[in-house]
């Protein structure tokens, strides 16, 4: 740890016993479960009274003394939800919900993923969430299972991340945290009204040097909202900056190296630089217009986003990739009451264009020739296009004296897929394209038992068409012949409600995936070609409990606790039977937060990893797992601003984990091992 990091440990614990002039936060006698309300199912309803497994995570949950490197930090006090990859900036967190998206090597695949109601779901279905930064979101609504029907292409749910709104009581904010690992972070926010117009703007620096070598990252958020108000309309606009020169990639590790030292890169990712550079801009433009009576109102909301990215992938070959991606879509939602039912209707118009290049690099990065046909280093020179359309319709309403509430929903979907091939390696056109035209429907039903308790089902269909990444060619370019997209039906049942102070969610849920689209282990790709290919599996299923809970004990009005346990069977279902790879059989996350008096708090955080295959013929076992993570700090509070101090360890036990299961890796690179013991501090200074 260096001096510098010393010293500001050493300021921010004698800070929170020595603080004139301030008094500590003030903190409720009893804390009590609240009356929610979510927006993610589009139509917005009660969290007691949907139909499906939801999550509400709000900010509080996001920060309260913890180190806020990744937007997804939070999630895993969702139930069904599992994280991976929190320290390789290079290929960003990794999301799945009840197994869907754990195949992808690289950022969020089978999950939607929405900022403020623009996506960040690229046309084609892969998802990147660099561009939110976690000190800015105010609430994340984790919806879990089929959602085609209400947000499109991908099978697994949807991460809708909401940031703080610009109509709020003026103030500025300064925080920065410092730890071991080279973390250094700060983030500024700053907002103000001025009658009818208001203004949240913010900006967020992060550097860290990382646990492993070759994981170094610097990156750079800025966010700008403007809302106006004009009696039943208002008007928003969105601007969001993404700068990351800085994000090394230490690859995967064999079984030998990682027993050997698993803070060392691999050896390929460090001789070759591995790593990433991104630029990225989007803009959104939107407006709400209250029509009368209650519940009716008009939606409408366009964004563009550019794209810059290059990335050095860690294998001598066609390895260094580059593209520029420009994405224009647009929104509009249109509901209205008819008597006692609600009509949702949504109509989605998307435009994706990406130019990809390839080049191919030795070892020493010099450019080579590696693909035959081809007079210099450019392996692939490809334009995709992606355009989607989709027009949904939702239908809600009241049941069995009001105590029961339906809603049902379809959506079609016009996916065109284009692939335009600019090398013609050997003269061969790889030019073509993929339509795919696809209908999905959902029933839910929602029942109130009494004032505490409701049950809860839903029926869903789903597809998930593959993306311009899973269509690679190990022959060179253009579509992979034979890959198809896949198909589902889930059904879920569920209760929840409120026991002795307590916020109760249990979900059972089954899913039968025809065609699941899945990491080939034979792809039949060059020697020492690294890169990831797919395939179609027949059929998979996946049978599911899900338990989440947050329980405010009476006896101890302070303590909060929060939990969530998942059971998951997941497996071929095929003569072979066996598990599908990187899914644990459970998972179980325990967060306990004690206040005491004069504003100080601790909070003592267990996740467990049940056991799990690294490839498809269960071959490669990864024994289970368990990380904990505590934090202490103090809320002090004065007339003019509020102050917030924190200590941490991260992985307080130093345990060997995984961060990252490489599946169906090859040369056998399945292991990213997590960071080892790390303390930090930060402050927060809140001025009104």
């Amino acid at each position: 740890m260096t001096r510098p990091t010393r010293l500001f440990l050493m300021l921010v614990f004698a800070a929170t016993t020595l603080r004139p002039g301030l008094t500590t936060a003030q903190q409720p006698d009893e804390r009590t479960p609240l009356v929610v309300h979510i927006t993610a199912p589009l139509i917005e309803t009660r969290w007691q009274d949907a139909p499906s497994g939801v999550t509400l995570i709000d900010d509080n949950d996001i920060k309260d003394g913890r180190a806020p490197l990744q937007p997804t930090d939070a999630l895993s006090l969702a139930p069904g939800v599992l994280v991976q990859n929190r320290n390789n900036f290079a290929q960003n967190p990794r999301v799945s919900i009840r197994g869907f998206g754990a195949r992808a090597p690289f950022g969020i695949r089978g999950v939607r993923v929405r900022l403020d109601g623009f996506p960040l779901t690229t046309v084609d279905g892969q998802a990147q969430i660099d561009a939110i930064d976690p000190s800015s979101i105010k609430t994340v609504e984790v919806l879990r299972g089929a959602n085609a029907v209400l947000h499109g292409n991908g099978s697994g749910g949807l991460l809708d991340y909401r940031s703080y709104p610009a109509h709020q009581a003026p103030f500025a904010r300064v925080e920065t945290q410092l730890g071991g690992f080279g973390l250094r972070r700060v983030h500024g926010a700053l907002s103000q009204q001025h009658e009818h117009f208001a203004y949240r703007g913010a900006l967020t620096h992060l550097q860290q040097d990382g646990y492993r070598e070759q994981s170094a990252v610097e990156r750079r958020n800025i966010g700008l909202r403007l809302d106006h108000r004009q009696g039943d309309r208002d008007w928003f606009a969105i601007l969001n900056h993404l700068n990351n020169p800085l994000a090394e990639d230490p690859g995967g590790l064999t079984f030998e190296e990682l027993q050997s030292d698993p803070s060392q890169a691999a050896p390929l990712a460090k001789a070759m630089n591995a790593g990433k550079q991104v630029d990225q801009n989007i803009a959104s433009l939107g407006i709400v217009q209250r029509l009368s009576g209650a519940n009716h109102q008009l939606r409408l909301q366009g964004w563009l986003s550019g794209r810059d990215f290059r990335q050095q992938l860690p294998f001598p070959g066609d390895s260094l990739v580059r593209y520029d991606r420009q994405i224009v879509g647009g929104a509009l939602h249109y509901q209205r009451p008819l008597g006692d039912l609600l009509l949702h209707t949504q109509l989605i118009l998307e435009d994706q264009q990406d130019n990809r290049q390839r080049y191919c690099r030795n070892i020493d990065l010099e450019p080579f020739i590696c693909r035959s046909g081809i007079s210099d280093d450019l392996a692939l020179d490809q334009r995709e296009s992606a355009r989607n359309s989709g027009l949904g319709l939702q239908l809600a309403g009241p049941i069995a004296k009001e105590k029961g509430r339906w809603v049902i929903g379809v959506r079609h979907d016009n996916l065109r897929l284009t692939i335009d091939d600019n090398l013609q390696a050997g003269g061969i056109d790889n030019s073509g394209e993929r339509d795919y035209s696809e209908t999905n429907y959902s029933l839910g039903y929602s029942h109130s038992l009494d004032n505490r308790w409701s049950a809860f089902g839903q029926y869903a269909t789903n597809f998930e068409a593959p993306t311009f990444t899973e269509f690679a060619n190990p022959d060179g370019s253009g579509f992979r012949p034979g890959l198809e997209p896949q198909t589902s039906e889930s059904f879920e049942i569920g209760l929840r409600g409120h026991l002795y102070g307590s916020q109760l969610e249990a979900s059972l849920f089954t899913v039968r995936v025809q065609d699941e689209i899945i990491v080939d282990d034979d792809p039949g790709a060059a020697p020492g070609d690294e890169r990831t290919f797919y395939r179609n599996a027949d059929r998979t299923r996946r049978d599911g409990l899900e338990l989440g809970a947050r329980w405010w004990p009476r006896a101890l009005p302070r303590l909060q606790l929060s939990g969530a346990l998942t059971y998951m069977d997941a497996r071929f279902d095929d003569t072979s039977s066996n598990d599908l790879p990187g899914l644990p059989d459970w998972t179980a996350f325990i967060d306990a937060r004690y206040q005491f008096q004069q504003g100080y708090f601790v909070g003592l955080a267990a996740q467990y990893f049940g056991e799990r295959y690294a490839d498809d013929a269960n071959n490669v076992e990864v024994p289970s797992q368990t990380v904990t993570d505590l934090r202490l700090g103090r809320k002090l509070a004065s007339w003019r601003y509020d102050t917030q101090l924190v200590i941490g360890i991260e992985n307080l036990f130093d345990t060997e984990y995984l961060d990252n299961l490489r599946i169906n890796a090859r040369n056998a690179r399945y292991y990213e091992p997590g960071s080892a013991r790390r303390l930090y501090a930060g402050i927060e200074i809140t001025w009104f």
